[in-house]
């Protein structure tokens, strides 16, 4: 795994591209829906943002095959070839509850496409923002309001806190039955596994609020 790592870390390839990083709480999703992964959901799920996808704005189905785009079209992602190696799929099942469902293989297909054409590039790049994500007070502040309905406007100012003054802007909440379910946090810039957080959200655009008021999942 160590030695994939550094083969994709040394990649020349970039992901220059104004980007969505949509994170999930899935505990929250987990109250919405009925997945089957709810059901035993493994401890991270439940403590961490996990991924929903890294989506390129306004480009999708990037040189993929007819047949592939056709398949996830028809929601038939298991079909799908598979993409990665076995290392990555061991992080996509911790990182990404909807891997097991197949939904890594729809994320690249329809967007990681757009991004890169290396799929394990893509994954450890989403991994990486992610992770940066879970070390900030953010995720605290998810776990200690467990239960909780919260203002999305302070979860805004936590991103000011973390990063800089205006971060939260870049940031659109997502409530579904009144759960807060997501965060879709613009991005811009060279996105890649080396990258910070912190400057691709420097480089990103306001985005609206979205929802005001949400309850998070526990």
């Amino acid at each position: 795994m160590k030695k994939l790592f550094a083969l994709l870390l040394l990649s020349s390839a970039l992901l220059a591209e104004s980007a969505v990083l949509a994170a999930q709480w899935y505990p929250s999703v987990c109250k919405v829906k009925h997945y089957k992964t709810c059901k035993k959901p493994i401890e991270y799920w439940q403590t961490h943002f996990t991924l929903h996808g890294l989506w390129p704005q306004k480009k999708e189905y990037c040189n993929v095959p007819a047949r592939a785009k056709i398949l996830d079209k028809k929601r038939e992602w298991k079909a799908l070839p598979t993409l990665v190696n076995p290392s990555m799929m061991e992080l996509l099942v911790t990182y990404m509850p909807g891997a097991l469902a197949g939904l890594h293989k729809h994320e690249y297909v329809k967007h990681g496409s757009c991004l890169s054409p290396n799929p394990d590039f893509y994954f450890l790049t989403s991994f990486s923002l992610l992770s940066q994500l879970n070390n900030t007070p953010i995720r605290l502040f998810f776990l200690k309001n467990r239960g909780k309905r919260v203002q999305t406007a302070k979860i805004a100012k936590l991103f000011d806190k973390a990063f800089f003054e205006g971060a939260g802007k870049r940031v659109r909440f997502v409530c579904e039955k009144g759960y807060l379910t997501e965060l879709r946090i613009n991005l811009a810039g060279d996105i890649i596994p080396q990258s910070y957080l912190y400057d691709l959200l420097r480089q990103a655009k306001p985005t609206k609020r979205g929802c005001k008021l949400g309850k998070i999942g526990r």
